[in-house]
């Protein structure tokens, strides 16, 4: 009874790739990405976005006016964090503290090879017209970077410093006191949706994507530090598209 039902289930299948119209092209467009933050921090900083190249490729499998679009993308995303506080400090070294305002900024660049697979609704079917589409994504970490900016002022004293470094992707972060770098989760998971519009080969689309994986690694022993970072981004896209059917 199974073996049937599986083939013909298969059939089903292969008879629907054969009759749907098969078309592919590039895909090119940009991310306004940030992250939505949890910490235990009654300060914590203020979150914002950046902007950040996707560039890669897109298929598309038309069966009447729903359509299963998988891509294979290089996607940049991250967070600009700003936070600005009263310190005392004694820098003259006389004994006494002076309050003093500092100000930091903090800028992540992310880089993710990413695989979105969306089912697209058009109202012109093959034509293309208005569009809706949501589905799942998957990105793993490629590299990225990471800089942090800080100023000081207060007491007739102004200064400032800056600190460049990359970014490593990990399941737990580096013990080590002089490694700079910015420990990140390497695979992020979540959904994406949004709308669209497509005439002839051209589409254009604008959707978000909702980052459900928790981008902060357990602490240098392993322990989860009860903070959460998830990617955001709202993202732009052309795409071309060129015929695979005879």
């Amino acid at each position: 009874m199974q073996k049937p039902l599986f083939l013909t289930l298969a059939a089903v299948l292969l008879a629907g790739a054969v009759q749907a119209q098969i078309t592919v092209g590039p895909r090119l467009g940009g991310n306004l990405a940030t992250v939505k933050l949890e910490t235990d921090q009654a300060d914590a900083p203020d979150t914002k976005s950046l902007f950040g190249p996707q560039v890669g490729l897109t298929l598309n499998a038309q069966f009447g006016n729903l359509s299963v679009q998988p891509s294979l993308l290089y996607s940049r995303k991250g967070f600009q964090l700003d936070d600005s506080r009263n310190v005392d400090f004694d820098f003259d070294g006389d004994g006494d503290d002076e309050a003093y305002s500092l100000k930091t900024t903090a800028k992540a660049r992310l880089g993710y090879l990413e695989l979105p697979i969306n089912l697209v609704y058009s109202t012109g079917g093959a034509e293309g017209g208005f569009q809706v589409f949501a589905g799942p994504y998957v990105g793993m970490g490629l590299g990225g970077s990471y800089n942090v900016k800080a100023r000081i002022e207060g007491d007739g004293l102004e200064y400032s410093d800056s600190n460049s470094s990359g970014v490593k992707y990990a399941d737990k972060a580096s013990d080590d006191e002089d490694d700079d770098n910015l420990y990140v989760r390497r695979f992020d998971v979540g959904l994406n949706a949004g709308i669209g519009y497509k005439t002839g080969p051209v589409q254009a689309q604008l959707g978000y994507g909702l980052g459900l994986s928790n981008l902060v690694p357990n602490d240098a022993d392993g322990n989860d530090t009860g903070e959460k970072a998830q990617n955001r981004a709202f993202h732009l896209s052309l795409s071309y598209f060129f015929s695979l059917n005879n």
